[in-house]
């Protein structure tokens, strides 16, 4: 074997071993930021809020304070909304803190969890591949507006499930922007209340093929459980209506695209604009509204059949 074939063979096995790392495969231990984890649900008890789990792989910090054993089962702490998302997706990949329960004493608490199946993982991540070649094709001050198809995107809904851009195929779909944190009355809690109402008023009416969706611009925290939490509180409707979320890179292509702009400074909360649309079953943008001032029956109207 010559040096050149040499040097080719070992960076494929080191690539093969990075790749198995990563994966947490092949008994090999995967490397995850400190305060993170990623394990397989297996019960749960929804009366003390706990869950098991078997762990699969941890940050430094937690192997120390576990012992280093991978493969071991833990007994965590869960709140209502991850506890929905961990039911129906067994792999997951989240975050511990310390906390104190009345059942177990001293223990830890999972939050900000996401799905972590690697066959979901790898379609959410190539669609977004696209969706980031077409934002950075777009000039800098180009959005996109009525007449306009929304790009293509991937994210994960309220209960954890891939949620991509095939959504708005068949239906009529009304797009919105928020995110859970958001405590100005006038803003986000008054936008999902509008696009609770409209839910509503389609429903009276018998409208068909109307559904509903709410981007949340705050990945930083809105996971698919808090944004389960988000959706109960308000007494959404989930059969039709759907929240996303997704790592801040999507947010940020989509947001781009679709005219949104948003910044975060320290210790300040979120600061956003608005736009709400109306997306056709051919993904097109039909109609928008900038801004916070867009009417309940402004958009019933828009609804209604005989509107196309």
């Amino acid at each position: 074997m010559n040096n050149l074939s040499g040097i080719l063979v070992t960076l494929s096995i080191a690539s093969f071993l990075i790749s198995c790392s990563q994966e947490g495969g092949f008994g090999v231990k995967s490397v995850l930021p400190e305060g993170e984890i990623r394990g397989e649900f297996l019960s749960a008890d929804e009366n003390k809020s706990t869950i098991k789990i078997k762990s699969l792989a941890m940050g430094p910090d937690l192997t120390d304070k576990f012992s280093g054993s991978l493969n071991q089962e833990l007994e965590l702490v869960v709140q209502p909304g991850d506890l929905a998302l961990l039911q129906s997706n067994k792999i997951f990949r989240g975050k511990l803190q310390e906390t104190f329960s009345g059942s177990l004493g001293k223990s830890f608490l999972l939050h900000y969890i996401w799905p972590d199946d690697r066959a979901e993982r790898i379609r959410l991540n190539n669609v977004n591949r696209l969706l980031r070649r077409d934002t950075l094709s777009m000039g800098q001050d180009v959005i996109r507006t009525v007449g306009d198809q929304v790009p293509p995107f991937a994210l994960y809904d309220q209960d954890g499930r891939v949620l991509t851009s095939e959504y708005f195929d068949g239906s009529i779909t009304v797009l919105n922007f928020i995110f859970t944190r958001c405590s100005v009355s006038d803003m986000c809690p008054a936008s999902t209340r509008k696009m609770k109402k409209l839910q509503e008023l389609s429903s009276q009416k018998k409208i068909p093929f109307i559904q509903f969706l709410s981007v949340s611009l705050d990945s930083e925290f809105d996971s698919p459980g808090v944004l389960k939490t988000y959706a109960r509180g308000y007494g959404l409707s989930e059969a039709n209506f759907k929240l996303g979320t997704a790592r801040k890179t999507v947010i940020d292509d989509i947001t781009r695209q679709l005219g949104i702009s948003r910044k975060k400074e320290d210790g300040q909360p979120l600061d956003h604009t608005m736009r709400t649309m109306i997306i056709n079953a051919k993904r097109q943008i039909v109609y928008q509204v900038p801004g916070k001032s867009w009417s309940v029956k402004d958009f019933f109207s828009r609804l209604q059949p005989d509107n196309g």
